[in-house]
């Protein structure tokens, strides 16, 4: 296969991923009267736990001051809270209140269900063989656009 192909090929898989994250993430958004950026937000605090504004908006790729927002309504909604941190008193984390727990549970057992089809139509070493290339993927793309970001500062 030639490099263009490969690499539209690639480009279309990541596209298909994009779309079917986006229909699953607002399917379970509004089924919890959260909009789609409210949901993604929340399964993002969910997954690293104790977050930083600043760091959840890295991983999100999202501008601070908009982040700032969403999680202004999932704290007024007491999805979330902020704690000041004992080490630093300017750094505050984000985590999950009991109904953020109550309300992400329910997305993430929706997620699992969606998946478990396909993860009992492949082997071990085919998800293991997955995980590792979107991983190298991941972590490909993730410095070159730390590199573009210092280059543009």
């Amino acid at each position: 296969m030639e490099q263009k192909d490969v690499s539209l090929r690639i480009w279309d898989l990541l596209r298909d991923a994009s779309v079917n994250m986006e229909f699953m993430m607002t399917e379970f958004s509004t089924r919890n009267k959260l909009s789609r950026l409210q949901g993604r937000a929340l399964l993002q605090i969910f997954i690293q736990e104790n977050v930083r504004l600043s760091d959840l908006s890295d991983i999100m790729g999202m501008n601070p001051g908009n982040l700032s927002r969403v999680c202004q309504s999932l704290e007024d909604a007491s999805l979330i809270q902020r704690e000041r941190s004992l080490e630093d008193r300017r750094v505050w984390t984000i985590t999950l209140t009991e109904k953020g727990h109550k309300v992400i549970s329910g997305i993430v057992e929706g997620i699992e269900g969606s998946f478990k089809k396909f993860l009992q139509e492949h082997s071990a070493e085919e998800l293991d063989q997955l995980f590792r290339l979107w991983t190298d993927y991941n972590h490909y793309f993730n410095q070159a656009r730390l590199e573009y970001r210092a280059r543009k500062e």
